[in-house]
């Protein structure tokens, strides 16, 4: 593989595909000229850009009249204010709002929009992240409050894993077994939550809540190669490795189903292409290729499973304004039909990848993976 220019990352155009063009795939056509495609032409086109969600107006939803009589003539719509974390269950968008302090539940095929502000005992103050069981139990990471919420699929609050950080007139007071939790993600029986408090990743057995083992297996004596530093976001992959974004160290970590340091994907800090400057969420798809978001540079790179590099996209286009201070990716496979119309004809999607900005007027914007006739 060459290297790349030694330039700036968001001044490069995408360079060789290696593995990621592997099968069918053909260049835009005439009728595709107006869809944005990374990556850019003459390269074949493996991700279009979609759409975008910023708030309730982006669903569609016609008001009924009854609505606007009872509300008034200009019926109030919902935004998303400041995203980070999300995920997809049942047709429903989960986004953790940071601008709001709540859960916004956008239903893509109902077309309806929501806040999900429980009060209480389960009150979510500064919610990041957030994975959804099977059942539709919801994990939420809140550092403000020091733990993990768990909700019920109907919106009850089930308790916390953590202790709560109590605030008192000094100011706030965490307990030692506090946590500072930033990513949560739940795979079977066992919950996987990253905090930056103690450098690494706690692992739990779910039905009990009691911790299992951290990763690395000992934080403080781990060698450098290994350790986390600030561990900010989780992926795992078909095998069950475990990935995780180290905002502190500048590069994603991968280790096995034991918790057993196995590879490091980046090549350090900076703002060429493999190298990251502010590394956040992180994905993997079926195939192994690893989406990591780069918000210094504000792009999402892309890696083979060996840590190659494959082409980034985001970046900012004539004819696409670009990403605008990302946070989250995550992948999908389970709602393509929901948006395969957005698709450029003959361009088949495979798989969803969507991305939360904290900026601009695309708070989640949705790529599809994909390939031509």
């Amino acid at each position: 593989m060459k290297p790349f220019p030694t330039v700036p990352l968001r001044s490069i155009l995408t360079g060789s595909l290696l593995l990621l063009v592997a099968g069918c795939a053909t260049a835009p056509t005439e009728t595709q000229k107006s869809a944005v495609f990374y990556p850019q032409a003459p390269q074949p086109p493996r991700l279009q850009y979609l759409t975008s969600f910023s708030g309730e107006q982006d669903l569609g939803r016609e008001v009924s009249k009854f609505e606007a009589y009872v509300v008034g003539k200009q019926v109030a719509k919902k935004p998303i204010g400041k995203p980070y974390g999300m995920a997809l269950r049942g047709n429903q968008l989960y986004v953790c709002d940071l601008g709001s302090g709540s859960i916004d539940i956008l239903d893509l095929k109902q077309r309806t929009f929501r806040y999900f502000t429980p009060a209480g005992e389960g009150k979510i103050v500064t919610p990041i992240n957030i994975s959804i069981d099977q059942d539709g139990t919801r994990y939420v990471t809140d550092p403000v409050r020091g733990q993990v919420l768990i909700y019920s699929a109907d919106d009850r609050y089930l308790g916390a894993i953590g202790a709560k950080t109590v605030k008192s007139e000094s100011g706030s007071a965490a307990s030692a077994d506090a946590l500072k939790p930033s990513d949560v993600l739940v795979a079977g029986n066992r919950l996987f939550v990253a905090d930056l408090k103690s450098r690494s990743v706690h692992v739990y057995d779910k039905t009990k809540r009691e911790l299992l083992h951290t990763i690395p297996r000992n934080p403080d004596t781990a060698d450098a190669a290994s350790r986390l530093f600030s561990p900010v976001n989780l992926a795992l992959d078909t095998q069950g490795r475990l990935y995780v974004s180290d905002l502190g160290a500048f590069r994603v970590q991968q280790y096995d189903s034991d918790g057993r340091y196995l590879r490091t994907f980046g090549l350090g800090a900076g703002d060429k292409p493999g190298e990251f400057a502010r590394p956040k969420g992180v994905a993997v798809d079926r195939e192994g290729r690893v989406y990591v978001v780069d918000a210094g540079t504000q792009v999402v790179q892309i890696f083979d499973p060996e840590g190659r590099l494959l082409p980034f996209f985001g970046e900012m286009l004539e004819n696409m304004p670009g990403l605008d201070l990302p946070a989250k990716v995550i992948i999908d496979y389970e709602h393509v039909e929901l948006f395969q119309s957005y698709a450029a004809p003959g361009f088949h999607l495979e798989y969803l990848v969507l991305v939360t900005n904290q900026f601009g007027d695309r708070k989640v914007s949705v790529f599809g993976f994909g390939h031509g006739n």
